[in-house]
């Protein structure tokens, strides 16, 4: 199995989060703590796994290969081409990364951190995800939102809220599989889905429609289709209480996602900081100093 990961870098540069969804910085406080993130995250995949492989933009590279110097073993540097489409539609990076793989993956998530390699019954799954979101009401604002102003929403959608009585989505910090076709179908519905409804984004907050053509399409074609999706967590709540616990590293806790609400808080990223200072030394004071020195 390989791992995926991507950044397209222009959602990152708004000079502030003004809102929840926004990601500067990678939504981190701090930037170093962005740059911190992926080094950690990069580098604990390369430990278990042999083919740990980047899709990002010509930023991107600059950053993470030739300034950060991070161990990908591919680059695709493609996401460029998403250029012209609104900073705000982040998950855009990683469709398009999900969308040009032609062998089984996981993509994670550059704030995902492991220290034990996925099992073999994961890893070898039709799709995979890192947990099931039933009841998160962040996903009915913004339907409501969508129902409201939008000229096109695939019937995925509708027939799966309507099914289930409300919105079960996937959370797509690990999302991946063997099954190429369903990820060729559900990629280009997801831009199908952006594209036709360009001319409407001015009228809604725009990040708060990623998670709904990334992980609650996700489920809704995963559904149709009659396809099982395997989740790497159970019983994760609205809080993702426990997935930043930095602390029972790496003796108890072997899998932390910093999760947007996480990035927010200080206390986090120095627990990441630390974890990087002790477990990579080097790459901790390269990040120093590169911030010191105004190059990154």
């Amino acid at each position: 199995m390989k791992i995926i990961q991507s950044l397209w870098v222009k959602p990152s540069l708004k000079k502030e989060n003004i809102n929840i969804s926004d990601r500067n910085n990678g939504g981190w406080v701090d930037k170093k703590y962005n740059y911190m993130s992926w080094a950690l995250s990069c580098l604990q995949f390369k430990k278990y796994y042999n083919e740990v492989e980047l899709v990002t933009d010509s930023l991107g590279y600059d950053l993470l290969i030739n300034k950060l110097e991070l161990p990908y073993t591919k680059v695709d540097v493609s996401l460029d081409l998403l250029n012209d489409y609104h900073p705000d539609l982040w998950a855009l990076g990683k469709i398009y990364a999900y969308s040009i793989q032609k062998e089984p993956f996981i993509h994670a998530d550059g704030d995902i951190f492991i220290y034990k390699k996925f099992e073999d019954s994961f890893e070898n799954s039709q799709l995979i995800s890192q947990n099931i979101e039933k009841g998160f009401g962040y996903y009915d604002e913004a339907f409501k939102l969508i129902e409201e102003k939008f000229d096109y929403i695939p019937t995925y959608l509708t027939e799966s809220k309507i099914e289930n009585n409300g919105i079960i989505a996937v959370n797509a910090g690990l999302l991946g599989g063997s099954d190429l076709d369903f990820f060729k179908e559900y990629t280009d519905e997801a831009f199908k889905f952006v594209d036709k409804n360009v001319s409407k984004l001015h009228e809604i907050n725009i990040g708060t429609i990623n998670t709904v053509y990334e992980q609650f399409l996700f489920k809704a074609i995963a559904e149709k289709k009659k396809i099982d999706i395997n989740y790497y967590l159970e019983n994760i709540n609205y809080s993702f209480d426990g997935l930043a616990d930095f602390t029972s590293l790496p003796e108890k806790e072997k899998y932390i996602h910093t999760v947007g609400i996480y990035k927010r808080n200080e206390y986090i990223g120095d627990l990441l900081s630390h974890r990087l200072l002790t477990d990579y030394p080097d790459y901790y004071y390269k990040i120093i100093n590169l911030i010191r020195t105004n190059q990154i």
